[in-house]
């Protein structure tokens, strides 16, 4: 199995590096590959990422050595064939698909996408396929599947489907938003970063990123 990670890593932190031994935890995930998609232009972001080629090289230096892990730049790539285009997740899946890879394939969410997963482009056509991370110490799946429940656009039958794709994970005490605002600070920018890898904080102060 290939479990897909699509995220703007803005910066990438330790909580993304761990992510695989915390999936990998399951039995049904132990010998799956972990496979990060930077992704380009969210259109449910309205302040740009960090440019691509940073958040892409940050990535890289945190997954050096990780097992059984990758990179797919597709969505990058894809932006700089047509920058006048918002970044779907439904193009990229599409895009997957033509490529024949064997075995199942599966992406990871969070609680709060799944639960925004109705407004999400074209959804009908992927939503299956998604795989839902819950944090152990404040998630309850009963709780995930009331709510989706109250939305109203889920049969009974896709609300079995949802509660089948929960897998519990332990917190990571690590924030983009955090380290972002941590590094903006003249104070704390040059000191140690909670949930920030060594190097890539060295390449951050290296190339002036997040002054501002």
């Amino acid at each position: 199995m290939r479990l897909f990670f699509v995220g703007s890593f803005d910066p990438p932190h330790n909580g993304h590096r761990t992510l695989p031994d915390q999936i990998r935890g399951h039995a049904r995930f132990d010998s799956t590959w972990l496979v990060y998609v930077p992704a380009a232009r969210s259109p449910h972001k309205e302040n740009p990422p960090c440019a691509d080629r940073h958040r892409l090289a940050m990535l890289e230096l945190l997954l050096e050595g990780q097992h059984r892990s990758s990179v797919w730049t597709h969505e990058l790539d894809a932006a700089m064939k047509h920058p006048e285009l918002p970044s779907y997740w439904a193009s990229t899946w599409a895009h997957l698909r033509t490529l024949g890879m064997p075995g199942e394939n599966r992406f990871l969410i969070g609680a709060d996408q799944a639960l925004a997963m109705h407004r999400w482009h074209a959804y009908e056509g992927f939503w299956r396929d998604a795989m839902v991370m819950l944090r152990n110490d404040l998630d309850h799946p009963d709780e995930l599947i009331a709510a989706l429940t109250e939305i109203g656009v889920w049969t009974a039958e896709d609300l079995e489907h949802w509660r089948s794709s929960i897998v519990t994970i332990p917190m990571v005490d690590a924030s983009s938003t955090r380290i972002r605002r941590a590094l903006r600070d003249p104070g704390t920018r040059k000191n140690p970063i909670a949930g920030l890898d060594e190097r890539v904080h060295e390449y951050i102060l290296s190339n002036r990123l997040y002054l501002e």
